[in-house]
């Protein structure tokens, strides 16, 4: 076991490593289109002044007011980006850490409860960090769904009232439906890992406050003054861990009604995702 910790050691270490090279590497990728955003907004805010505050003729000004659409894409196009880079980037962590986490459960299959126990704050702490990243990981998927699907409905606003793209509104509205549920999708697995994380956490608050119960203190009658002072001694440090367990299990309570909250919240949003599939099969129909 002994020998297995200096290998959860290293491995900790490879894996900061890791993150600092990929973080370095994504910063790279991102920033051509970090200083496209700047520099259309920028563009954009310049035409946006000039349109407000210049004295323009009729020509000039539909020239400018289709450069500030101009620039508004462009930074969309940076957005969508910048979007989709942080998605792989977190894919990549989430990989790493799903890796090490599967490791971790086959090597407790070879050990016992009590030898395992060493070990077991690395796996929990190895749980919560898988459950973070993915969260973050989905949460990027959510932006770059939600920007997909406001590109979609943009066009579709544009394109209303046209009948000769009549075809086009109709793949268009197939489309956006579909990103919808994918939508869904997606922040019902958000709300799924969030459960994860707070089980995670509330199995370390259970453990700790086992450990703090099986923490017994015995003592015998003495009359020596400094057995006396000892078993004061412990019986404060009794106490204290009694303080201890009561702030663990107020916390074992917080994060339940959290835990609640978020079951609720995910019963609420697949009753939306059902009324939206009924929706579209009615629409197209």
């Amino acid at each position: 076991m002994v020998a297995l910790m200096k290998v959860y050691e290293e491995e900790d270490e490879a894996y900061q490593d890791l993150v600092t090279m990929a973080t370095q590497f994504y910063q790279y990728l991102l920033q051509p289109f970090r200083d496209m955003r700047e520099l259309a907004t920028l563009c954009k805010l310049e035409i946006l002044k000039s349109l407000q505050y210049d004295n323009l003729g009729p020509r000039r000004v539909a020239a400018l007011q289709k450069d500030a659409e101009e620039w508004t894409k462009r930074a969309e196009k940076a957005v969508c980006s910048i979007q989709d880079i942080t998605v792989n980037y977190f894919k990549e962590t989430v990989k790493a850490l799903a890796a090490m986490h599967k490791q971790m459960e086959q090597d407790q299959e070879r050990f016992g409860k009590a030898t395992w126990a060493s070990a077991l704050p690395r796996l929990e702490n190895l749980k919560r960090m898988l459950a973070k990243e993915t969260l973050q990981h989905l949460r990027a998927k959510e932006l770059c769904l939600k920007q997909k699907r406001a590109g979609i409905q943009q066009t579709l606003e544009n394109l209303s009232g046209q009948e000769e793209n009549l075809p086009v509104v109709e793949e268009l509205e197939i489309q956006y439906y579909e990103m919808q549920l994918e939508l869904y999708n997606v922040q019902l697995e958000i709300l799924k890992h969030e459960e994860m994380l707070l089980i995670v956490q509330l199995d370390t608050l259970r453990r700790q406050i086992k450990e703090k119960q099986d923490e017994v203190v015995y003592y015998d009658t003495c009359e020596n003054p400094e057995d006396l002072k000892v078993i004061e001694q412990t019986m404060g440090q009794h106490y204290a861990n009694l303080s201890e367990m009561t702030v663990l299990r107020q916390k074992t309570k917080q994060l339940e009604s959290k835990r609640g909250t978020v079951c609720a919240r995910r019963a609420y949003l697949r009753n939306k995702k059902v009324n939206a599939v009924l929706e579209m099969c009615i629409f197209f129909s």
